[in-house]
């Protein structure tokens, strides 16, 4: 691949790879980003492609980055008559929690906060950190900037929600809380509740702004898309030995599944992408068109 010499910063670059430094053949990037966006972990690229995990990781970082700054200039302005629903999913970084030190904020326990449409299933906004009022404050802030209009919103029974989404949103919101109640399980079978939820007994559901139309109050959309990223995104699999070594790297592998998952995977229900059906693309994208878009480049 011939690379030249910027006379005046001494950087280095190609005609025929667009992202960055990366001195991987373009069809190569996209080969790596395709099998990220379907579940693979980073050692079963490295076997697949013939590459080094090294290689696998710089990928991921610079697509990562390319696609997390695509998402924040693209999924604006969204409108949301359906509604939105918004809940959390738990990944471990580096360690268990219980070994980090007060000091230790890279590692540990993180939470991805997920913002969906519920008629369109876009992923309108994501942040991940620490579940803590911070970490809310700042998904909320950013989830309030996308979305135009009045808008009704559905969370769980975390304790943040009220406060910050009130706070962003109040003067255009019907918000409503669902907290879904599981029975205590007996002792004889307290083992099997590390793998499979308690007898569901009922909900309750609390008003907190506006007047949300009853029949649109629920969480089952944004929870079903949860599944779709343990599924979909290696570092999220519980028991196993692919969850994150570094936070920059989990966040850069979540803006790519949302970017994907937006653009490029059609959903089931809906029988186009996320996107698609939200008016940001005008047909469902292949992986090489994101990464055109992503890095601004014409489709030849």
């Amino acid at each position: 691949m011939q690379r030249y010499r910027c006379v005046r910063c001494a950087k280095t670059f190609s005609e025929s790879q667009p992202l960055g430094a990366l001195r991987v053949e373009h069809s190569k990037v996209i080969q790596i980003t395709k099998l990220f966006s379907e579940g693979i972990g980073v050692r079963a690229i490295a076997r697949l492609t013939g590459c080094h995990t090294h290689t696998i990781l710089s990928v991921l970082e610079t697509v990562g980055g390319k696609l997390s700054s695509f998402l924040d200039r693209t999924v604006r302005n969204i409108t949301a008559p359906w509604g939105l629903q918004v809940d959390e999913l738990w990944a471990r970084v580096a360690i268990r929690q219980s070994r980090t030190t007060p000091e230790d904020t890279q590692r540990g326990d993180f939470y991805t906060f997920l913002g969906l449409c519920a008629r369109s299933k876009l992923i309108v906004s994501q942040f991940t950190g620490k579940r803590d009022y911070e970490s809310t404050d700042q998904f909320a802030k950013d989830l309030a900037s996308r979305v135009v209009g009045r808008v009704q919103v559905t969370t769980d029974g975390w304790a943040a929600y009220p406060d910050t989404i009130r706070k962003y949103l109040l003067d255009r919101l019907d918000y409503a809380v669902m907290q879904k109640n599981y029975d205590t399980p007996p002792a004889e079978i307290e083992a099997k509740r590390r793998y499979s939820p308690a007898p569901f007994v009922g909900i309750t559901i609390q008003v907190r702004a506006g007047n949300p139309i009853r029949k649109r109050i629920c969480t089952s959309f944004v929870e079903r898309s949860n599944l779709s990223v343990r599924h979909f995104n290696k570092r999220f699999a519980r028991l196993g030995l692919g969850w994150s070594r570094k936070l920059e790297n989990h966040r850069h592998a979540i803006a790519l599944f949302v970017a994907t998952y937006n653009f490029c995977k059609v959903h089931s229900t809906t029988g186009t992408t996320p996107a698609h059906g939200a008016g940001l693309a005008d047909e469902p994208w292949t992986v090489e068109r994101l990464l055109a878009a992503a890095t601004q480049r014409t489709m030849t």
